[in-house]
């Protein structure tokens, strides 16, 4: 049986202080940089951590990681061998001029065999987008901070380029999204039931809304720079309802939902668009009806405000919106 001290000195063990001399094995991996084209990458650094111990300090302390990093030669491949206490990595590359950055990778090799983390040398792929064309775009995050509450159960204009509800609820002059709430079922308080029905529509014939899936991380990736020439459709509805106490809310939201949007269309009698703005929506629209009767809605757009221009890749340092409003500053493509 083992003595009190015996279990404590186990404890301080399996939180790696460096007093336990645990033993660090030797991985190796060979880390494959691409672009969005699939062209070898040159000359990009990649950094991995590896966690190192565990140091006491205020509360309950912070880990420590071992860094390390390699160079990817001409065919965009960079070998690195490094000691590890578990094998586990985070990586990712850190881009210079022409690329973006990507959110870290993570591997975790499988077991030590013969003094090594095995499998040994995997090939880990890494794809970094290409700066392309960033342009300025009225880029606005709206009812992040300050809540955006519907002016009325509508249908309400909500004007892009201003970023406002159109006159007489704000400052608006041209309605690009029509908002309107149907309340099926209102909530009497904060616990009680509610059923209702949001619903965008559009101004124009010719406007409409279209959904394109892709995980947040990778919407650099997955999303293509230009807005579709065609596929919008002229309503999104989402119906958002709780039954009580013990029951999920329904909001009809998806995770990796994002959008791409056509306004201030117009149409040539042989109802080719011969002027519209394009756009995109990160992320998906939240609406909210339980706690307002008017509800709330919140989403994060990007307008392109040249006609016919479809062109979406955003310079985040020339946002069309001068003002900076607590909340809605976006700073990232």
């Amino acid at each position: 049986m083992k003595t009190l001290a015996q279990r404590l000195f186990a404890l301080l063990c399996l939180t790696a202080l460096p007093a336990c001399a645990q033993v660090k094995y030797p991985a190796k991996m060979t880390f494959k940089v691409t672009d969005d084209a699939g062209a070898p990458v040159q000359g990009m650094e990649v950094r991995t951590s590896t966690f190192a111990y565990w140091e006491r300090g205020e509360g309950f302390g912070r880990s420590i990681d071992d860094l390390d990093s390699a160079t990817t030669d001409k065919n965009g491949l960079a070998e690195l061998e490094t000691p590890s206490l578990r094998g586990s990595f985070a990586y990712g590359p850190y881009p210079k001029g022409n690329y973006y950055q990507v959110p870290s990778l993570h591997y975790q090799f499988k077991e030590v065999i013969n003094g090594r983390w095995e499998p040994w040398n995997p090939q880990l792929e890494i794809v970094v987008p290409r700066i392309l064309n960033p342009i300025p775009l009225h880029a606005r995050r709206v009812g992040f901070g300050p809540n955006v509450e519907l002016p009325a159960l509508g249908p309400v204009g909500f004007d892009l380029v201003v970023s406002d509800w159109v006159a007489p609820h704000g400052k608006g002059k041209r309605a690009d999204f029509l908002f309107t709430h149907k309340v099926n079922l209102a909530a009497a308080d904060m616990d009680a039931p509610f059923d209702s029905v949001f619903t965008i529509t559009f101004a124009n014939p010719g406007d409409g809304i279209q959904s394109r899936p892709a995980k947040a991380a990778l919407r650099l990736l997955e999303l293509p720079r230009e807005a579709p020439e065609a596929g919008y459709e002229p309503k999104l509805e989402r119906q958002v309802s709780w039954a009580g106490k013990g029951t999920p809310m329904k909001t009809g939201m998806r995770e990796g939902q994002n959008y791409f949007f056509r306004v201030r269309t117009v149409l040539d009698p042989n109802g080719k668009v011969i002027s519209a703005l394009y756009g995109k929506i990160y992320g998906d629209i939240a609406f909210d009806a339980a706690n307002s009767p008017k509800g709330y809605v919140q989403f994060v757009y990007y307008l392109n405000p040249t006609s016919l221009d479809r062109n979406l890749e955003f310079d985040p340092k020339r946002n069309l919106f001068p003002d900076r409003v607590s909340g809605t500053n976006i700073t990232e493509p």
